[in-house]
């Protein structure tokens, strides 16, 4: 077992545990110890949260366990990751590209979009997160006023999906549509759905959200 197989092993037993303390000093540790923060979500965090998320699935884990585990691995963020990204930033690495992300109105559930945005961030993008239950304008007007590359939108209930629209005919109503490249994601939407509406793209996991912000920019 690498030494890194290790870590990620003690970090998905520290998730379970819920231990926020133990898992940003494992995190720190880590780090200065020469990994990438991109190499740390990629081998310690992403496969954490995806083996939590089958624990949930089988039942072997509850609700409750598995937002714990999101809310230390936001901190580890928080603490850790987004701070030593901003730095390599800083250190002339440029923008791979500027993406507003959003949880649209009515919606107050953020765990996907805010694992979204972290990996994004690790990779290189610069990313202005507006939170959750963002109206239809809010996500224009900012996205006018930051000069994004990309819209991203997300929702986890169904009865939000109209607002996802609303954004597509706010862009239309004032011809910017072009402008912009849109995707979405979220246990409500489909790939059918993003393509009824003209995204740009659609993402069922974090992972593949990246890799389309990628292909967006490339």
């Amino acid at each position: 077992m690498s030494n890194l197989e290790k870590i990620q092993k003690d970090f998905l037993d520290i998730l379970l545990a819920g231990d926020t303390d133990k898992a940003v000093a494992l995190a720190k540790e880590t780090l200065d110890s020469g990994t990438a923060p991109t190499e740390f979500f990629e081998a310690c965090i992403a496969p954490s949260l995806a083996e939590i998320g089958k624990r949930f699935e089988t039942l072997d884990i509850f609700l409750p366990e598995m937002v714990t585990a999101a809310e230390v691995v936001q901190q580890v963020n928080d603490d850790v990751i987004t701070p030593a990204v901003e730095s390599s930033q800083s250190e002339g690495i440029t923008s791979a590209g500027k993406v507003i992300m959003a949880t649209v109105q009515g919606d107050l559930h953020d765990i996907g979009k805010n694992m979204v945005v972290l990996m994004l961030k690790v990779n290189g993008f610069e990313v202005i997160d507006l939170g959750t239950n963002v109206s239809p304008s809010e996500i224009v007007e900012r996205a006018e006023s930051e000069s994004a590359n990309i819209i991203g939108m997300s929702s986890l209930l169904t009865t939000c999906l109209p607002y996802m629209k609303d954004v597509f005919d706010y862009l239309e109503g004032k011809n910017t549509r072009d402008q912009y490249k849109v995707i979405m994601g979220g246990a409500a939407t489909t790939p059918e759905f993003s393509e009824e509406m003209g995204a740009n793209g659609y993402g069922h996991s974090a992972a593949e959200a990246v890799a389309l912000c990628q292909k967006i920019m490339a």
